[in-house]
């Protein structure tokens, strides 16, 4: 019974490497399967994400959203794709540096069609956070008729691995 569990778990971890996964059970399961070679940043992570609007750099909003979306990190080629646990993409890379925890972090907006400028992250073990400012293009496009010149509005994520634990 013990070999054909692991048969199994060799089994989806092979298919799931040419496949975008659906669900957060096979998620787990790939990052079970290959526990002993995937790197710390991947896994599966809570993302809450806190929102401050600015007008001419006077802050006149912080919206706050606990309910903290679900996340896998996985190793695409020479740099890590996120997904939410819907198998869509997150839009966010990571890429590593020559400092071990450090990453370089990119967010991808498809509705202008642009990333962010790339911008250092430090992981430490089971928690990362970072600050973008939004595009302002893509605040044009959501905003439409009531954006305003001189609106910017930063993003802050905090995210909170949840599996696999990180070896020590």
């Amino acid at each position: 019974m013990k070999k054909l569990t692991v048969l199994l778990l060799l089994l989806i971890s092979f298919y799931s490497k040419g496949q975008t996964l659906t669900s957060e059970e096979s998620y787990r399961n790939y990052f079970v399967a290959n526990k002993d070679s995937i790197d710390p940043i991947e896994g599966i992570w809570s993302v809450s994400t806190t929102q401050e609007f600015y007008r001419y750099d006077t802050l006149y909003d912080v919206r706050k959203y606990p309910k903290a979306a679900k996340v896998a990190v996985m190793k695409k080629d020479d740099k890590y794709e996120s997904y939410n646990l819907t198998g869509e993409s997150y839009d966010v890379q990571f890429l590593p540096t020559d400092v071990i925890g450090v990453y370089l972090y990119k967010n991808y907006f498809p509705e202008i069609q642009q990333y962010s400028k790339a911008k250092a992250i430090i992981s430490k073990g089971s928690e990362m956070e970072y600050t973008y400012d939004f595009p302002d293009d893509f605040l044009r496009i959501k905003f439409g008729d009531t954006y305003e010149e001189g609106t910017r509005v930063v993003n802050i994520l905090k995210w909170s691995k949840s599996f696999p634990e990180n070896k020590q």
